[in-house]
């Protein structure tokens, strides 16, 4: 398929499969890969779809259908908003992909009251019974069970989290945030978890750290966000073990990374020491380092991600030899302004048609012709 048609595809916040005559599809956008489990070469496997298709390139007219999506681990199929339209030609069609998003809204409003109502707030009851409980009783067991409730209580604060800003993408706001305070501040909050671990934790910069470029959004949300990776990179990372912060100044954007530099890192001339405090990590809490990230952090991260791309950042995990790094990067020196790129079906099987058509001139005119007969022209007046 021609890469401006593949790219003019992508585009579409909608998924969209390209689909042939005998039900095969042709191309699949990611969108329409994650909600169909379908990609190119595949057939379609939903019955009212495959009606839908016939009776599109049968009268040539679109037509609405609902079909079943591709169920997410441990969940219910959901119901798929499609639209099929006339294709390229008389053997193709288009299925617009979209998912019920009203279903899905009024679902996770539901999960996330369920959750906060009948499952957090027993919980923080639980812990607070069971910690004035460890106060007057010498236990020994007593205290691992508090931790573990803890850490549930942490991971449902964060799915909290996460769906209240799935749902309310305006939490946004385009404040002047530099970079070197918002990392102090999280560190501060960070220390005792370094302390408890034994981890150093150093900041890496090719400038001095006070002129570093600042960022724009929502100082709440990034430093949530700068922390949450910080705490998982300190997690993920063995016990006595140094962490570096590193910053490179991309062009427009800022990549921030938490790069775990295992127990025997040298030190570098570069990096300066994060400040410690006198302050003592709490007893008892001091595990093994856990080599998979943790549902709290894998939580605290996917929370990151959609906070990040609302500010028009992105974030990636890489692992080289059992050491994982978080790699931020978000744009700075001006607010982030998002671009529409929603393109209707209109407009797409318009511009597919302008391309195909193009595409077949472009054909013709390559295609050798008779050869040409000589031409003369004519003299006038008298030869010497």
């Amino acid at each position: 398929m021609h890469a401006s048609l593949a790219e003019l595809f992508e585009a579409i916040p909608q998924g969209l499969l390209w689909v042939m005559r005998d039900g095969t599809v042709r191309h699949a956008t990611g969108p329409a890969t994650t909600r169909t489990g379908l990609s190119a070469g595949r057939k379609l496997w939903d019955p009212d779809l495959v009606r839908a298709v016939a009776d599109v390139l049968r009268t040539g007219s679109p037509a609405a259908v609902e079909a079943t999506g591709v169920a997410p681990a441990g969940g219910s199929s959901p119901t798929l908003k499609c639209r099929v339209l006339p294709g390229l030609g008389r053997d193709d069609v288009f299925v617009m992909v979209d998912s019920d998003s009203a279903s899905d809204g009024a679902a996770l409003r539901k999960m996330m009251q369920v959750i906060d109502s009948d499952l957090r707030a027993p919980v923080k009851e639980s812990v607070a019974q069971l910690a004035t409980w460890a106060r007057h009783s010498p236990d020994p067991q007593v205290q691992p069970t508090l931790d573990a409730l803890q850490h549930l209580t942490a991971a449902m604060d964060t799915l909290l989290d996460l769906a209240r800003i799935w749902q309310a993408g305006a939490l946004m706001s385009d404040e002047r945030i530099e970079l070197w305070p918002l990392l102090q501040q999280v560190w501060q909050d960070a220390e005792p978890l370094a302390s408890e671990r034994k981890t150093t934790v150093r900041f890496k910069a090719a400038q001095s750290p006070d002129s570093l470029a600042p960022l724009y959004g929502n100082p709440s949300w990034l430093r949530r966000v700068m922390r949450e990776c910080l705490e998982a990179a300190i997690r993920s990372s063995r016990p006595g073990g140094t962490l570096h912060i590193e910053h490179h100044q991309n062009g427009p954007h800022a990549l921030v990374i938490f790069r775990d530099s295992g127990v025997f890192a040298g030190r570098q001339s570069d990096a300066v020491a994060m400040p410690t405090s006198q302050r003592k990590p709490a007893a008892g809490t001091a595990a093994a380092a856990a080599r998979r990230l943790s549902a709290r952090d894998q939580l605290g991260l996917e929370l990151c991600r959609h906070v990040l791309a609302l500010h028009g950042g992105q974030l990636r995990e890489e692992d080289e030899d059992g050491l994982r790094s978080f790699l931020l990067e978000l744009p700075t020196g001006a607010p982030f302004r998002p671009v529409a790129t929603a393109i209707d079906a209109a407009q797409i099987q318009q511009y597919a048609h302008d391309l195909a058509e193009l595409m077949a001139r472009s054909r013709l005119r390559k295609k050798p012709g008779p050869a040409a007969a000589p031409t003369t022209t004519p003299t006038t007046g008298a030869t010497a």
